[in-house]
């Protein structure tokens, strides 16, 4: 009672306090105190931390708590609250204490009502968590104290209020002035936000060079993101000296510890000189070693500069192995030292010779020279793809038929092209178009060959066949769904904590992102999407089928999917290292469905940011070579990434879209359906949308697409688990089904009138990463 009576004091006080803003409303009831939490919101605390871990946190908690408590002896009263803060951060991320809410909350208060900004801070986060309006308009009461109290966060919170009218009637003058004064106390995100609106289209000349010299001054300090803000700000500008300023604050970008950022100056050396130019190499290199050196994704340029030397000299000796990786190295668009007509002479002389592996690669060289009409040799192509596919490389069959089959860059010929698909149709797990063009031939040819039987022949099944198949599955589904309701409980962590003579109790679960609402999608209505699928035991968890649902993954190329960045990491594992598989082809996870493979990279978009999911798309490559296949399975199919330009794809408001995944029914179930499920959706308006992600800088602006529930009865959103899958758009010209997006995250799975979002593709930070790993031809 008297930690209320004292919080409620001293938001009396706060409320008196003129830094705080006034309010258009009364205040809400600051209570109960602790609240009762949703079960997700932060991540659970791992349950099978390392011991030594363990011991480290529980050290560090103790000194906390002995702190707080004033049990030290020493120390200010300031030292004290600043404990108190701390401890409470313990228990709300669970290191070194039982993770619990409800205790921090109270931590978090004694703190505030001490005079920590810190507490007040961290009081506002953990209140927002409530998903109460009121609730949240109590958090920004709280920022401000912060923010009165010296924590610069605490005024980026306030600004943003101020800005959108929580406390009253939007002010965007008390905002900027609260943004400047920020600013000036040396808040990094504060002078961002101010330069990213002094700097916009609309904005006069002396704002924008007001702008441009905050940046200037940010980055200079240090300030990474400053820097990229900058560097993005002049690339997007045509004055005479806009290609000087985006090199210079590339460049100190790359100083302050931005990977991509080195990665492209290194490429802009290269590319403004020749590549066996020395000097030029070795300027290079110490942009390309510093990428590695920031970010283990970004070491393979250096790897290739340095390889390429070696590599040409064994394979002019006549050593095949070498002119096929040099070949390769060359031909990879993302590689530095790309040469794409020496690649075709180094890959096309191993064809020559014998080295079947090089064919293929010197066949898509080939083909992406015709398709961008710089030569045709259909000759030379059909050799390479002959050889190829008579090496046993299915893939390459299918291609060389689908060529042969449409006359397309080779003669047509509809008999060879037969004879390609009967293996590929039989065999294949890509099959569907293979088997379509065998029935239509076979319909129109007497003497074309005969397509083996498969399950989808058959009498029809008798009532009682009907019946008792019916029956199985009601009783299947009876079982699963008590199966998974078990496993959701193992998902999930209670706590209980004794605090000052009161017991608290918390529970969180592991979040897994799901389609809520919406249909049941017909086998083979979406063959695209894909899953990512955990591994039986990862670490200490044991996993039951209900459990191994990750994220969702769109098939975009022939072993590449499309996903969600914050997806490739499952517990602190690596998706590519911890045994986690692809599936597709499947409608009910919890059955052996479908075909899986080995994951063989994973490939986080380069300016990922965790804590507010900008750029959280990223590429996985699974090894179609080592595939398995489970009872049954529907032939998976590619879907075409959005070929449009960002300027070009103009997203209206209400345009409607589709979404997939294995998602609950209802907010708050739990319950994995067993079968793939579809959602009709609208898109928001560009404004809306970027007031909720709020990424106005020049960089991530418009990287975010929003869409929530139509009204129809099969509309649904997209919430906890479905990550990474795609959202797709049926509304060109052609009604060919396109990805424009890539599930990232929703907010009470659109019941709360917050719209999920959705990564862009064809934002131009996308665009060109995708270019670094998928050849034009595959991104058709």
């Amino acid at each position: 009672m008297a930690i209320r009576l004292l919080s409620l004091l001293a938001l009396l006080i706060a409320l008196a306090s003129p830094a705080t803003p006034a309010w258009a409303n009364p205040v809400p009831a600051d209570l109960p105190v602790p609240r009762v939490y949703p079960t997700k919101g932060i991540p659970r605390a791992d349950p099978a931390k390392p011991a030594e871990q363990r011991a480290r946190e529980e050290a560090q908690a103790d000194t906390y708590e002995i702190a707080c408590t004033g049990r030290a002896g020493a120390g200010t009263r300031a030292d004290r609250w600043a404990a108190c803060a701390d401890l409470g951060r313990a228990y709300y991320l669970g290191e070194g204490r039982p993770q619990n809410r409800p205790v921090a909350e109270l931590l978090f208060r004694r703190a505030c009502d001490g005079g920590s900004g810190a507490g007040c801070f961290d009081l506002g986060t953990v209140l927002e968590e409530t998903e109460s309006d009121d609730d949240k308009l109590l958090a920004n009461l709280f920022y401000a104290r912060a923010c009165t109290l010296g924590m610069l966060n605490g005024c980026d919170a306030e600004a943003d209020a101020l800005a959108f009218g929580t406390f009253a009637e939007p002010d965007l003058q008390a905002a900027d002035a609260l943004r400047r004064a920020t600013c000036e106390r040396g808040g990094q995100a504060a002078c961002r936000t101010l330069a990213a609106l002094l700097i916009g289209p609309d904005s006069s000349r002396a704002q924008q060079d007001e702008g441009r010299a905050l940046l200037d001054r940010q980055c200079r300090a240090g300030d990474m993101k400053a820097c990229e803000d900058a560097a993005a700000h002049w690339y997007r500008l045509i004055e005479y000296d806009s290609a000087a300023r985006f090199a210079e604050y590339q460049q100190l970008a790359c100083a302050a510890g931005s990977a991509q950022s080195c990665d492209e100056r290194g490429r802009a050396v290269l590319n403004d000189a020749y590549l066996r130019d020395e000097p030029v190499r070795a300027a290079a290199l110490q942009y390309f070693d510093r990428a590695c050196m920031l970010d283990e994704y970004s070491c393979s340029p250096a790897a290739h500069i340095r390889a390429e030397p070696l590599l040409t000299v064994q394979c002019d000796s006549g050593d095949q192995t070498s002119c096929l990786t040099l070949g390769q190295m060359l031909a990879d668009a993302a590689s530095p030292v790309a040469d794409k007509m020496r690649a075709l002479a180094v890959l096309g002389a191993g064809c020559d010779a014998g080295a079947t592996k090089a064919c293929w690669p010197a066949a898509r060289l080939l083909i992406d020279q015709s398709r961008a009409n710089i030569a045709s040799d259909p000759a030379r192509l059909q050799f390479y793809l002959d050889r190829s596919c008579a090496s046993g490389e299915r893939a390459v069959c299918e291609t060389l038929a689908d060529l042969l089959a449409k006359g397309d860059l080779l003669q047509q010929d509809e008999a060879a092209a037969a004879t390609l698909y009967l293996d590929i149709c039989e065999n294949a797990v890509f099959s569907g178009k293979a088997c379509d063009f065998l029935k239509d031939y076979g319909a129109r040819n007497a003497a074309a060959p005969l397509v083996l039987a498969k399950a989808n022949f058959g009498p029809d099944l008798t009532p009682e066949e009907v019946e008792q198949e019916a029956e199985r599955e009601r009783q299947l589904a009876e079982q699963r769904k008590k199966e998974i309701q078990e496993d959701y409980k193992r998902a999930c962590t209670t706590t209980t904590v004794v605090f000052e003579g009161q017991s608290y109790s918390d529970t969180l679960c592991v979040p897994v992102v799901r389609v809520i609402r919406g249909f049941t999608v017909t086998r083979g209505e979406a063959p695209w999407q894909a899953l990512l699928w955990r591994p039986p035991v990862l670490g200490q968890e044991t996993y039951v089928p209900a459990q191994r649902v990750l994220c969702g993954g769109t098939v975009i190329s022939e072993g590449w999917i499309l996903t969600a960045a914050h997806c490739l990491t499952d517990q602190d594992f690596s998706i590519d290292k911890a045994g986690h598989r692809v599936r597709l082809g499947l409608s009910n996870p919890l059955t052996d469905e479908g075909f899986s493979y080995p994951i063989l990279r994973a490939i986080p978009h380069p300016d990922y940011d965790r804590e507010v999911l900008a750029f959280d798309i990223a590429l996985v490559q699974f090894d179609t070579r080592r595939g398995t296949r489970g009872r049954k399975a529907t032939p998976p199919a590619r879907v075409r990434l959005d070929p449009l330009p960002l300027e070009q794809r103009k997203l209206e408001a209400l345009e409607p879209v589709m979404t997939y995944g294995w998602g609950v029914t209802k907010v708050g179930t739990g319950l994995i359906p067993d079968h793939l499920r579809g959602a009709r959706l609208r898109l928001r308006d560009r404004t809306s949308c970027t007031n909720q992600t709020k990424l106005r800088d020049s960089k991530r602006r418009d990287s975010v697409v929003c869409a929530d529930q139509s009204r129809a009865e099969d509309g649904g959103q997209a919430c906890d688990g479905d990550s990474g899958g795609p959202l797709i758009s049926f509304g060109d010209v052609d009604k060919v089904p396109t990805v424009i997006g890539v599930v990232s995250g929703g907010k009470d799975c659109g019941t709360a009138d917050k719209p999920s979002r959705y990564i862009r593709v064809a934002h131009p930070k996308v665009r060109q990463w995708l270019a670094q790993y998928l050849p034009i031809s595959r991104m058709r």
